[in-house]
């Protein structure tokens, strides 16, 4: 009896815990404006990134992908707070690809502000 009310105490404090770290949630959605349907084989792409660093490849620290793809594509990343560096800029990328070759990308930047809560809406255009 002593061992199952140990192990239910260490359950319920680990859970404490769990639900005591903070937490970020970036969200919105990517969409493009043409007005086609995209093939099953379509892939879409978004990623979260660290771009505080001049000249060198954006850090990710969250990536989402999704097939098929339809022209308004919802999305939500929710991260420890840890996993963010203070003065550090963060932004959205987004690209749809079929059969590996690219089609549509954002063109702009889309910065995540971590402080507030927003959705983002990410609009990405066609690759000539």
């Amino acid at each position: 009896m002593k061992q199952i009310l140990s192990v239910a105490t260490m359950v319920i404090g680990l859970s404490a815990c769990q639900s005591s770290v903070e937490t970020v949630s970036v969200s919105g959605e990517v969409i493009y404006k043409q007005r086609i349907a995209l093939p099953a084989n379509s892939v879409i792409n978004i990623q979260l990134q660290d771009v505080s660093l001049q000249d060198v490849k954006a850090v990710v620290l969250a990536e989402y992908e999704l097939s098929p793809v339809s022209s308004v594509t919802p999305f939500e990343f929710v991260l420890p707070k840890s996993d963010f560096v203070d003065g550090h800029r963060y932004s959205i990328r987004a690209k749809i690809s079929v059969d590996n070759s690219l089609k549509f990308i954002n063109t702009q930047s889309y910065p995540v502000d971590i402080s507030q809560s927003k959705p983002i809406t990410v609009v990405v255009d066609a690759v000539n």
